[in-house]
């Protein structure tokens, strides 16, 4: 009888195979149990640009005094530093560097990170500027209710400008500066905030004692002809322009002005000027888009820690050459920004009963 070579090796490979029952079915390979971890919860964001160096123990830029008060340090790979949280007080501190675009992505990445439970938050904009002498004075601390952005337009040389310009740059949809009407899509250059968070935030904060120092006496002295300027540092409410250029200089100070008025309808509104604020609400608005945040909860507190042109009779670049080296009125406007901005933080943290479900208001 011929055998098949092939059968063979066939049932010689089953004999070693262990018998199996025939009712035996597939067994599914454990899987340890992962816990479910609840997201943390925070009552206020702080949200901070500008640092020099560690998060403590060396010069401090604007999120340190933040740092130093929360004890827990989060890693933050999506951003720029790891963030500090309070268990108890339930208040994050971000620090999302400087510029529109990195507070813009920053933010994002906060606001989609899933171990944040972000939908009740404050969000508190703590941070230093530069104060227009026209309104305010170095050292002082603002409530701002609307933010215009400064970069987005049309822009030409104002050497090639018409005559009778004052500027080289105009709004989208219009053909000269200041053109009315204001175009009907205002969004690209107008970011209002909360302006009843905004006066009830004042109305608490209104009497801080902010201090005063030789150096900001020595800093007003310079600011004659503007009785803004030459006040003691105060805590006020206003506007706030913002753009991605440290700009400086009377003349564009003056532009500056205008264009605030352009897009509020509010004549001397304009007290500071930043350049993170329109990344940072405008992602807060997408966030609101998707129920991770509320937009309607942020603050926007920022503090003069220069003056936005030169003393009168003074020359531009000379002047910006010397903030650029240093900004004159630095820790007293950051000592600012944590004494009147810390009182909104505490305000809310302690009485979160009060402010969780329903916005405070002055009405």
């Amino acid at each position: 009888m011929k055998t098949n070579f092939r059968s063979m090796l066939l049932a010689s490979a089953l004999a070693l195979l262990p018998a199996v029952p025939a009712a035996a079915q597939p067994v599914a390979p454990a899987v340890a149990a992962v816990p479910v971890t609840a997201p943390i919860p925070v009552r206020v964001v702080v949200v901070t640009a500008f640092e020099i160096g560690e998060d403590t123990g060396d010069k401090a830029g604007e999120f340190q005094a933040w740092a130093q008060v929360l004890p827990e340090k989060i890693p933050f790979p999506a951003g720029y530093r790891d963030l500090h949280y309070d268990p108890k007080t339930q208040v994050l501190a971000i620090n999302t560097s400087i510029g529109t675009s990195r507070a813009a992505a920053s933010i994002m990445a906060l606001g989609m990170d899933p171990r944040f439970d972000l939908r009740k938050s404050y969000w508190l904009i703590a941070a230093i500027a530069g104060v227009n002498p026209n309104t305010g004075s170095i050292g002082s601390a603002a409530w701002i209710g609307d933010v215009v952005d400064t970069d987005h337009g049309y822009l030409i040389d104002p050497r090639e400008a018409p005559k009778d310009w004052v500027t080289g740059m105009f709004p989208r949809e219009r053909t000269r500066p200041y053109q009315l009407p204001v175009p009907q899509d205002s969004s690209y250059n107008l970011f209002p905030a909360n302006k009843d968070l905004r006066d009830w935030a004042y109305k608490l904060t209104k009497d801080v004692k902010i201090p005063d120092s030789d150096t900001l006496r020595t800093l007003r002295a310079a600011y004659k002809g503007y009785p803004q300027a030459e006040q003691p540092p105060r805590v006020l409410v206003g506007d706030e322009v913002s753009g991605q250029g440290f700009w400086h200089g009377a003349m564009l100070n003056a532009h500056f002005e205008r264009w605030a008025e352009y897009w509020t309808g509010r004549k001397d509104s304009f007290v500071m000027t930043a350049m993170e604020d329109t990344g940072v609400i405008q992602s807060l608005s997408m966030l609101g888009r998707v129920g991770k945040v509320d937009p309607n909860r942020l603050l926007v507190l920022r503090t003069g820690s220069n003056y936005s042109t030169q003393p009168k009779g003074g020359d531009a670049a000379a002047s910006l050459a010397s903030e650029s080296t240093g900004l004159s009125a630095l820790q007293a406007s950051l000592d600012a920004a944590f004494l009147v901005g810390n009182r909104v933080v505490q305000e809310i943290s302690r009485n979160w009963s009060q402010y969780a479900d329903k916005l405070p208001s002055v009405r």
